[in-house]
């Protein structure tokens, strides 16, 4: 596919590039383009903690949509190699306004950006580049050119800084200077073929001396790679297509809210939304505005990651969403758009994968950094307590237990449903109690046990009522009705639960029916006393089962389910 840039977008990059040439004038002039820092901290920083390769390589896509890039492709060279089963080089191409020499030589530096403290765009520090690229392989290249430039390079190696190739006379380990770029031949032929009207200006950043991939093979990184792009920069696909190994990557919305985004219409199954909430933050003291934070809402029905809808997510019945539904589970954080971090814990609740059913992204503008605890990485926020009361305040603790209500309300649904038996058919326990109940009363008439020829005396009966007793029972139209309530504790943790049988829920329901007929009978007053007792039994028995979960919850920390975009793991 080829994709040339629109020229109509095109803005003036000459301010840009006069910064550029501000910046690197001083700095350059005062810190001799010197590291900085002693060679340990250059192979130290390789541990800064990036939590993935997508991570990583994240980083340099932020810079190349700051540059105006209206295109940007990773792409994997296998030079060095006969094999295409895993890269040897990694590359990431925009087309955007690119460097001049001279800041091409201030990028490679740590801190070394003309965009220092910006808060308009998606970086802030100028540690990004040098960071995520080490992180990847122990040697990485910055080639560059601008409009009617010709393309410089300046390489850094992580052997031969420990070598003392960039050391000085004074004892500097120190930048080289820009040279001549000769693209190598995996970029050079991406080149031709994305932008056969010519390649007017942009970046590249290729490293080299791959270390630290996490996936075995090309097709686990592609893949991989794709769906975390799709799901961080699907605020920001209106800004550049991106491209991963010559794969589009589609748009993924976490809530899958957004129409014609990948995998919203995977099936019938469909999100359902709340009303967004805008929150003005404002200093406490002086009242001047900081920033805003926009929470978004949603809830998915319990059979939204299922291929089979009649079965839960597990093994190969998990389908294409299940993966984003456990990987973004939690809170999601976004900052200018692009999604930096998702928390499982907030000061009044924590997730559990009961819970991936149910989504909250907080999207906050980069003035709010520091109250948002941001790190240098972009990929770990640390709420403040300032920013956690204006969460509260905005109700964000009452919207997740709705929306926890509404996944239950909507898995109660579903297993009534699938319990409750087709026209005409009767349930074991109905069956039994009609047989058990025929024989008291006939005396042994086995002609009397033939359920074709009579109307059963009991029927089981399903209802959702919050606060009220575990079961019920009443006379209903000819018959000796039990009504299990689908929002007591009972329900979903002994009946319905994942250890639960047919022959269990049988034998149960027998018990209720038995323990019925008893409460049936006699008196008013006895009627009355049972039916007291019932309730003072369920609210006991309410609080038992929560302590039970309680002690059982190291439980919840157990995945089920394959992710569909899952590759091998070294």
């Amino acid at each position: 596919m080829s994709y040339v840039r629109q020229s109509a977008r095109e803005p003036d990059f000459g301010p840009v590039l006069d910064a550029q040439r501000t910046y690197a004038a001083s700095r350059g002039q005062r810190s001799r383009f010197g590291l900085m820092v002693p060679e340990a901290f250059v192979r130290g920083i390789r541990d800064i903690g990036y939590r993935s390769n997508g991570d990583a390589i994240a980083e340099l896509i932020d810079n190349a949509l700051q540059a105006y890039a209206d295109r940007v492709d990773v792409l994997f060279g296998y030079e060095g190699t006969t094999s295409n089963k895993k890269p040897m080089q990694l590359a990431v191409v925009d087309n955007g306004h690119g460097m001049e020499a001279e800041m091409i030589r201030m990028a490679v530096m740590w801190g070394g950006t003309h965009r220092e403290n910006d808060r308009r765009g998606l970086g802030r520090y100028g540690y990004g580049l040098p960071c995520s690229s080490v992180s990847l392989g122990r040697r990485f290249t910055v080639i560059s050119h601008v409009t009617d430039g010709s393309f410089r390079s300046v390489t850094l190696d992580l052997d031969a800084i420990t070598a003392g190739d960039y050391t000085v006379a004074s004892g500097d380990i120190v930048v080289p200077e820009p040279v001549p770029a000769e693209l190598p031949p995996f970029v050079r032929r991406h080149i031709a073929e994305a932008y056969p009207d010519g390649f007017r200006s942009g970046t590249i950043i290729l490293v080299e001396k791959l270390d630290r991939l996490e996936w075995t093979t090309a097709q686990g990184l592609r893949d991989n790679l794709c769906r975390q792009f799709g799901v961080t920069y699907h605020k920001l696909r209106g800004e550049a297509a991106l491209f991963v190994d010559g794969t589009f990557v589609e748009p993924i919305d976490p809530l899958f809210l957004t129409p014609g985004f990948h995998l919203v219409d995977l099936d019938t199954d469909r999100s359902n939304p709340f009303d967004p909430v805008r929150i003005e933050i404002r200093d406490p003291e002086s009242n001047a505005y900081l920033g805003a934070v926009t929470l978004r809402y949603a809830w998915f029905p319990p059979s939204f990651g299922s291929i089979d809808k009649g079965r839960d997510a597990v093994g190969l019945n998990a389908n294409p969403r299940f993966s984003i539904l456990k990987d973004y589970h939690g809170l999601i954080f976004s900052r200018n758009g692009r999604l930096i971090d998702v928390q499982t814990r907030t000061p009044w609740t924590s997730f559990i994968n009961n819970d991936r059913y149910i989504k909250v992204e907080v999207e906050f503008s980069a003035t709010l950094d520091e109250a948002f605890g941001v790190t240098t990485s972009k990929q770990q926020v640390t709420v403040s307590p300032f920013i956690w009361d204006h969460l509260r305040a905005a109700g964000l603790p009452k919207a997740i237990e709705q929306l926890r209500n509404k996944v239950k309300e909507a898995k109660a649904e579903r297993r009534q449903e699938a319990l409750s038996p087709g026209a005409g058919e009767q349930r074991l326990s109905e069956r039994a109690m009609t047989i058990a109940g025929a024989m008291g009363v006939a005396g042994g008439d086995q002609h009397q046990w033939n359920l074709a020829l009579r109307v059963s005396p009991y029927r089981l009966e399903y209802e959702h009522l919050i606060g009220q007793p575990f079961f019920r029972v009443g006379r209903e139209h000819g018959a000796r009705t039990l009504h299990l309530n689908t929002a007591h504790r009972f329900f979903e943790e002994i009946y319905d639960s994942r250890m639960s049988t047919p022959e269990l829920r049988s034998a149960l329901e027998i018990l209720l029916f038995s323990l019925g007929d008893v409460m049936l009978e006699g008196p008013e007053e006895d009627r009355q006393r049972a039916s007291d007792q019932l309730q003072s039994w369920s609210k006991r028995l309410d609080l038992a089962l929560g302590m039970l979960a309680e002690h059982l919850s190291v439980g919840d920390g157990t995945d089920v389910g394959v992710s569909a975009w899952s590759d091998e793991l070294p």
